[in-house]
């Protein structure tokens, strides 16, 4: 008798595994689903609805209202605080406090009068504790609940906020335009109170329960020097920056590049909804793959192919077929990175330090975007075209696939060389 099981017997072993998996994880993956969908990151997709009502309510300008956003440089660096305290204290009561405070500013931003140093206060705020209630957390839960499946958890919870993205304007529209920008707001805290915080408090295991279950190693967390002084550490979070400072560089500049290329305005405004169905198409490929093949491998392709992208909107008048088929590569890259590095920060370091690593990316990234969106338009002004922008996102693209690949084969445990 053959000591090994049958090919067809192994298949339906490892269907039986991932049911297993899926019977005993969809609870917290849901919770993760709405809490990632209905904090704070969906503030920034719908926040564009805001402005004119703003405008009429208190008389402020859109620069205005637009300052606020400048707030985010700073605001990143409490990333490390974030991330700290989620490896310490669990993700669940880290995450419910995020939840409950953004859900709060919402009321605060409800209730402001006219007074513009109020709302910056307030938003100043607002922002900082909504950073509990990102990636850091959100892909923390994803991350412990899931093992065999974890990238194409990742994709799908990260898809929730697109989804989320869509479809909350349809609600926001109406109540602001019947109660004006309170009643906006309001509504987007009612989500929060009344769906994202309860799953989480409810579905999400405890420290005690993550702990007792053998998911999560050890109690204490390594701190942000500790794990900055391991190279592996240092390459994941250089690679994640170089893979997602040029595609915001190139988002924020999308539509005047398609014009300079040769477009007219109409279709140069598609390339930009050409980059965000990319993104997702981008998230759900890596999500799916890296559960069955070497992540830095995809991490590679998906980082080489907007190389590439970036290298055929070099010519002076790009026919439109060929502009879209550069904007879909890059955009590819785009939505490979955050579901990719959130996998390969478990894969490489396990779970004891996640939220940590996580942080430390969201910060490059953060002062990366910085730097690399004003740089665009600064090499515009200077050089009259954007061929020197992209000549060196495509470098940086490729020195992402590079980095990736330097991070090398997967650690036996989850745990680094």
């Amino acid at each position: 008798m053959s000591p090994h099981p049958p090919p067809d017997a192994a298949g339906t072993s490892q269907l039986h595994l991932i049911a297993q998996e899926w019977r005993r994880a969809w609870r917290p993956g849901v919770a993760a689903l709405f809490a990632g969908s209905l904090g704070y990151s969906l503030y920034s997709a719908v926040s564009s609805l805001f402005v004119e009502p703003l405008q009429q309510q208190f008389g402020w300008s859109r620069g205005d209202i637009a300052f606020v956003h400048s707030f985010g440089l700073i605001i990143a660096f409490i990333a490390p605080v974030i991330g700290r305290m989620t490896d310490r204290h669990g993700v669940r009561p880290i995450l419910s406090a995020g939840l409950l405070l953004t859900a709060i500013g919402y009321g605060l931003l409800a209730s402001m009068g006219g007074s513009l140093g109020y709302f910056y206060a307030v938003h100043f705020g607002f922002a900082l504790v909504g950073m509990a209630t990102t990636g850091i957390t959100v892909t923390r839960i994803l991350s412990g609940a899931f093992e065999r499946t974890r990238g194409t958890a990742l994709a799908i919870g990260r898809s929730g906020l697109a989804v989320a993205g869509a479809l909350m304007p349809m609600a926001l529209y109406p109540m602001i335009l019947r109660f004006g920008s309170s009643g906006g707001y309001l509504l987007l805290a009612a989500f929060i109170l009344l769906i994202a915080l309860p799953l989480i408090w409810f579905w999400v295991p405890s420290r005690t329960a993550e702990l007792r279950s053998g998911r999560t190693a050890l109690p204490r967390a390594d701190s942000a020097l500790s794990l900055l002084a391991n190279g592996k550490v240092r390459i994941l979070i250089a690679a994640s920056v170089l893979n997602y400072v040029p595609v915001v560089a190139l988002l924020s500049q999308m539509k005047p590049l398609g014009v300079e290329k040769g477009l007219d305005a109409v279709a140069a405004v598609g390339a930009v909804s050409m980059m965000g169905a990319a993104a997702a198409m981008g998230a759900l490929l890596s999500g799916v793959l890296v559960d069955r093949f070497w992540a830095p491998a995809i991490a590679f392709i998906l980082n080489f192919a907007p190389a590439v992208g970036c290298l055929l909107l070099l010519q002076h008048d790009v026919p439109p077929a060929l502009f879209y088929g550069a904007v879909l590569m890059i955009g590819l890259g785009q939505g490979a990175e955050i579901d990719i590095v959130a996998f390969m920060i478990a894969r490489y370091f396990g779970l004891r330090s996640y939220a940590t690593i996580y942080s430390l990316s969201t910060l490059g990234i953060a002062l990366g975007v910085a730097v690399g969106a004003s740089l665009i338009g600064m090499a515009y002004d200077r050089f009259g075209s954007y061929d020197i922008a992209l000549l060196a996102c495509s470098s940086s693209f490729f020195l992402a696939a590079l980095f990736y690949l330097m991070m090398g084969r997967y650690p036996k445990g989850g745990q680094p060389d």
